[in-house]
Formats: C-alpha cells, structure tokens, sequence
C-alpha cells in the first residue's frame, strides 16, 4: 500500500521540483536595439500650422474678421459685426464708429466703440443670447453693476473699470 502512495509522490516532487532548478542552456546572445528614425516632421503635434500660422490639431481656425486665430468654441469669429450691428440697432447710431472688442468668450463680450468723426465714444458689454449678439450696456454713463453680475457671468476682466 506505502508503494501505491509513494510512487506518485516522488514523480510529483520531479515535476514540481523540476522548474526549479537552474537551466544549463547557455542564455541567448544580446540583441542590439537600433532606435527608429525619429517621425517624419509632419507627424508632429502641433506642426500642422495652415497659411495664416493657425494649429488645426489645437483647434485653431483663421477668422478673416478679425484677422487672428481663434478656436470657435471660445470666441465667435463673426462677433465683431454681429455687436457692431446690436449696438447700432440698440442706441439708434446713424454714422460710422469703430468697434474695439476688448476681452471676448463664447458667451460673453467687452470693448469699446469710438466715432470716426473723433468725437465720443463709450465702452460696451454684450451676452450672446441663442444665436444672437445683445448689447447689456453702451455709452459712457452710469451702469448698474449689481444687475450685471446677478443676472450675467462676464469675467473681471470684462468689468475692469466698469464694476470694480
């Protein structure tokens, strides 16, 4: 009966004992490791600048209206016209001006407007609503801060000067 039991115990021990012991087989020879070119010059993010120097893989796209790059989730490339024709319709302006837009967001925009004729001028504040630019505040009178930053989310920057 012993040897029933101990024949299976000592080829076990082999087996399991077996993967333990050192191997005799000589280790493979070393492989040199040769790096690879390194990447053609257009795989480099960041390298894909258009004819205007905007980086497409950063999200940059050329806005002809105000002759930069932007990315269009952070600032609309038709704002400046859009505001320009919102305060006209607003404050009822029959000569030309100029329209300086100072700090701008998605959402939001702050800057300036001053006459061609030289004469006035005045600062703006306008929300996108929907779809469409709405002026908040123009001129260069008094304006109700507190009303502004309750029912608007214009950054400091924005009301630097107007609601310090």
């Amino acid at each position: 009966m012993n040897k029933k039991i101990v024949l299976p115990l000592v080829l076990f021990s082999v087996i399991i004992f077996g993967g333990c012991l050192p191997k005799t087989e000589n280790p493979p020879s070393v492989i040199d490791i040769v790096p690879s070119a390194a990447p053609p010059q257009d795989s480099i993010v960041g390298n894909d600048r258009d004819e205007h120097g905007c980086i497409g893989s950063a999200g940059y796209s050329w806005c002809e209206d105000k002759s930069k790059c932007i990315r269009i989730w952070e600032e609309d490339c038709g704002s400046q016209a859009a505001i320009k024709t919102a305060i006209i319709k607003k404050d009822n302006i029959a000569s030309d001006f100029t329209l300086t837009i100072s700090h701008e967001n998605a959402k939001y925009a702050s800057g300036g407007i001053s006459f061609d004729s030289g004469v006035g001028g005045g600062t703006f504040l306008a929300a996108k609503v929907g779809d469409q630019w709405q002026i908040v505040y123009s001129g260069n009178g008094s304006i109700d801060c507190v009303d502004i930053k309750n029912n608007y989310e214009f950054t400091p920057e924005m009301l630097s000067g107007l609601c310090d």
